[in-house]
C-alpha cells in the first residue's frame, strides 16, 4: 500500500467516477431504469483498470521502468476503486440528491410536502428555493452554487461515513469466523487475483498463473462478445437471431390459474451464470426451486377457489424476515468468535487475534458506538429511539447477512437483499398512525428522509468491506492498512460522486437526466412518490398490515426451519441462503442458476472434481467477458451517446 498506489487508485478513481457518471446518468438510452442495469459488481471501471494496468508491466519494464507496479500495489488500487466508484451511482448520490430536495421542489397545494421538509433539521437540504429550482431545471450559465451546498454535503458525508464505518467494523468481527473456520470462498476475488498472480510454477510443478493467456477464458470472452454481438444486430434489424438479455416466459400464461406466472423471464446473463459455478449445488437448487413455488402457490389457490388480498404471499416481506433471521443464525453460529472478540476487546490478550485487519477492541466499540452515535444523531431529527433502533438494525442485518451471501455465494449484484424494504416494514408494521401519533410527524418524515438509504448500493458496499479484508489476506497487502484504505475510498468516492452528480445537474437539469421529462427520471420519480406517500399517511393515517407482518414472521420462521433441519440431515437439498436468495432476486437469479444447476451437475456425474476444476477458466472467463464488453460498449455510450446500439446496453442490474 505504497503512496505510489494511492495516487494511481485516486487517478483512476476521478476517470472511473467520471466515465460511470457519463454513460449511466448523461448519455443512457430513453429508459427509466438505464442507469440502474449499469450498476455492475464489481464495478466495469476497477476490472477494466486493473487489466490494463496488468497489461501495460511488460511494457513499461522494457520501456527501462525499474520498478513496475508489484502486485500488492494493482490489488490496493482494485480495492480503493471498487468502493470509490459506487457513490456516483443510482446507489447512493444520484438517490440522496433528489430525495432530501423533492418535497420542496415537487410540493403543490393539493399535495403540501413542503410542510412536512419544514420540519427537518437545518442541514438537511439547502434552503433556498431557487438554488432547489436550478437543480431540477438547470441554471443559466450551469454552475453550481456551491456555498448553498457546502453545510448539507459536509453533515451527510460525515453521518454515511458514520453509518460506513459502523458497518466495517461489525463485518470485521465476523471476518475470521467466516473466512478461517468456515472457509468461505469469496468468488468475486477470484478475477482480480488470477489476473495479478505472476506466472510460474507451484511447489509440485504445476503451472500457475496466466490467467489471460488461458484459451479457455478467450473462448468463453469470444462467446460472450458474439452473444452481445448478435443482441446489437437484433437492436438494429429484429430478424437478426439474438437471445437479447431476457426471454418473457411469462408471455404465453394468459388463462387463469396460470396468470401468477406471468412476470416469469429467463435472464441471459453471462456474469451470472460465471460466477454461478461457484455456488454449490443445493444453493443453486434451492434459488430456482423455491423461486418458481411462489406462483405455483398462487397457482395452486386460484384453481382452489382462493381470491388471496393483493400482495400474498408476500416475497418482499418474506425476504426481510429471512434477512432477520439468518442475521441472529449467524450470529449464535459465531458466538464463540465473537466472545471471544468481545473478551480481547475489555483486554484480555489472545495472541491469535494480533493479526486482524481491525483490532478487536476498534471493531467492538466501533460497532456498538457506532450505533449509538446514529440512533442520537436520527433522534436529533426528530425520529423516537424506538424506531430509529429498529429501521438503523434492519438496514445493518441487510448489509452484514448480504455480505455473507457474497461471501460465500459470489453472487454479483447489488440489489440482492431485501431491496426498499426497511421503509415498507416500518409502515406494516405501526402503520401511519404509530409513524405519526397525535399529529406528531417526526418518524414518518425520518423514515422517509432516510428512505433512500434501504434502496440504493449503500448496505451492498458491505460485502466489498468484507472482499477487501480478504484481499489483503490474499495479496500481500497490509491488514492494518485496510480499513484506513477502505474508509478513504468511500470518501473520495463521495466527494467526486457530489461534484460530478451536482455538475450534471446544474447544466442539464435534474428532470431531464435518467431518462425523464418533467416528472424527473426514476431516481426523482422514486423521491416523490416515497414524500407523496408520507404526506398522505400524515393526512389519513391507517393501521399496521399485520396480513405483510405475517410475511415477515413467516420468512424467518421458514429461514429458522430450513437451518434447522440442515443441521440434522445434511443431505437436505434445500439451502436456507438459497431461500434468502430466491425472495430478493429470485426473479433474475432464478433462470442462469437453472442453467448452471443442470451444468454443474453433469459435469460433477461424468467428471467429479478434476472436470470441475478444469471447467473453471472457462465461466471466469465468462464473468470477465461480461465486465470486459460491458465496460467496451459503456466507453462508446459514453463517447457517442445510446444511438451507437440502437438502445441496447450491456447491463447488470
Amino acid at each position: 500500500m505504497t503512496f505510489r498506489a494511492i495516487v494511481i487508485a485516486i487517478v483512476l478513481s476521478v476517470i472511473s467516477v467520471a466515465w460511470i457518471h457519463q454513460s449511466s446518468l448523461v448519455q443512457t438510452p430513453g429508459l427509466v431504469y438505464a442507469p440502474v442495469y449499469l450498476c455492475s459488481v464489481p464495478p466495469v471501471p476497477a476490472l477494466m483498470f486493473l487489466v490494463l494496468l496488468v497489461a501495460v508491466r511488460p511494457l513499461l519494464a522494457k520501456l527501462g521502468v525499474k520498478r513496475t507496479l508489484t502486485r500488492p500495489e494493482l490489488l490496493a488500487i482494485y480495492a480503493f476503486l471498487v468502493l470509490s466508484i459506487p457513490p456516483v451511482t443510482f446507489g447512493i448520490i444520484e438517490l440522496l440528491l433528489p430525495a432530501i430536495t423533492a418535497p420542496v421542489y415537487f410540493s403543490m397545494p393539493q399535495n403540501d410536502t413542503a410542510e412536512l421538509a419544514a420540519q427537518l433539521p437545518q442541514w438537511f437540504y439547502p434552503h433556498d428555493a431557487e438554488v432547489i429550482r436550478t437543480m431540477y431545471e438547470g441554471s443559466d450559465d450551469g454552475s453550481v452554487p456551491w456555498s448553498a451546498w457546502l453545510v448539507p454535503l459536509g453533515v451527510w458525508t460525515a453521518f454515511l461515513t458514520l453509518l460506513f464505518g459502523t458497518g466495517l467494523c461489525a463485518v470485521s468481527l465476523f471476518r475470521r469466523q467466516w473466512t478461517e473456520h468456515e472457509r468461505l470462498r469469496y468468488p468475486m476475488l477470484f478475477i482480480p487475483l488470477d489476473v495479478t498472480i505472476d506466472k510460474g510454477r507451484s511447489e509440485s510443478g504445476e503451472a500457475i498463473g496466466g490467467f489471460l493467456r488461458n484459451p479457455m477464458v478467450w473462448l468463453a470472452v469470444g462467446l460472450v462478445a458474439l452473444h452481445h454481438g448478435l443482441n446489437i444486430a437484433n437492436a438494429y434489424n429484429p430478424a437478426v437471431m439474438a437471445l437479447r438479455e431476457r426471454y418473457r416466459i411469462g408471455q404465453i400464461f394468459t388463462e387463469e390459474p396460470w396468470t401468477p406466472f406471468r412476470g416469469l423471464a429467463f435472464f441471459h446473463r453471462p456474469e451470472m451464470i460465471g460466477f454461478g459455478y461457484f455456488v454449490s449445488l443445493e444453493v443453486l437448487f434451492s434459488v430456482w426451486l423455491l423461486h418458481l413455488m411462489g406462483p405455483m402457490t398462487q397457482t395452486a389457490a386460484r384453481a382452489f377457489g382462493y381470491r388471496a388480498p393483493g400482495g400474498w404471499p408476500y416475497v418482499q416481506e418474506q425476504g426481510t424476515g429471512a434477512f432477520v433471521m439468518m442475521l441472529i443464525v449467524l450470529i449464535w453460529s459465531a458466538r464463540a468468535h465473537l466472545g471471544r472478540m468481545l473478551r480481547a476487546a475489555v483486554g484480555r490478550d489472545d495472541p491469535g487475534l494480533e493479526d486482524e485487519p481491525m483490532a478487536p477492541r476498534w471493531a467492538v466499540l466501533g460497532t456498538v458506538l457506532g450505533l449509538v452515535a446514529i440512533i442520537a444523531w436520527v433522534h436529533l431529527t426528530g425520529m423516537s429511539i424506538g424506531v430509529a433502533i429498529a429501521y438503523f438494525v434492519m438496514l445493518m442485518a441487510f448489509g452484514l447477512v448480504y455480505a455473507r451471501i457474497r461471501a460465500e455465494t459470489g453472487v454479483p449484484s447489488m440489489w440482492a437483499y431485501p431491496f426498499a424494504q426497511s421503509t415498507r416494514v416500518m409502515y406494516h408494521a405501526l402503520g401511519g398512525r404509530g409513524l405519526a401519533p397525535r399529529g406528531q410527524l417526526g418518524d414518518l418524515i425520518g423514515v422517509s428522509g432516510f428512505s433512500w438509504i434501504g434502496r440504493g448500493y449503500f448496505m451492498s458496499m458491505i460485502g466489498y468491506q468484507l472482499e477487501n479484508e480478504k484481499l489483503a489476506e490474499e495479496g500481500g497487502i497490509s491488514r492494518q492498512g485496510m480499513p484506513w484504505l477502505i474508509m478513504g475510498a468511500f470518501v473520495v468516492g463521495m466527494a467526486l460522486g457530489y461534484y460530478f452528480n451536482l455538475r450534471s445537474y446544474y447544466a442539464f437539469g435534474a428532470l431531464v437526466l435518467h431518462g425523464g421529462t418533467t416528472g424527473g427520471g426514476y431516481n426523482v420519480q422514486i423521491a416523490t412518490r416515497e414524500w407523496a406517500t408520507a404526506r398522505a399517511t400524515a393526512n389519513l393515517p391507517g393501521l399496521p398490515s399485520w396480513s405483510h407482518m405475517g410475511g415477515v414472521l413467516g420468512g424467518g420462521l421458514f429461514t429458522l426451519l430450513l437451518v434447522m433441519v440442515r443441521y440434522h440431515f445434511l443431505r437436505m437439498p434445500l439451502h436456507p441462503l438459497g431461500y434468502v436468495m430466491s425472495l430478493n432476486y429470485g426473479y433474475s437469479l432464478w433462470g442462469p442458476f437453472m442453467a448452471v444447476w443442470l451444468i454443474k451437475a453433469l459435469i460433477h456425474k461424468l467428471g467429479g472434481a478434476r472436470a470441475f476444476r478444469r471447467g473453471m477458466p472457462f465461466f471466469l472467463g465468462l464473468a470477465f467477458g461480461d465486465l470486459f464488453i460491458g465496460g467496451l460498449s459503456w466507453i462508446a455510450m459514453a463517447i457517442f451517446g445510446p444511438e451507437v446500439f440502437n438502445g441496447y446496453m450491456v447491463q447488470f442490474g
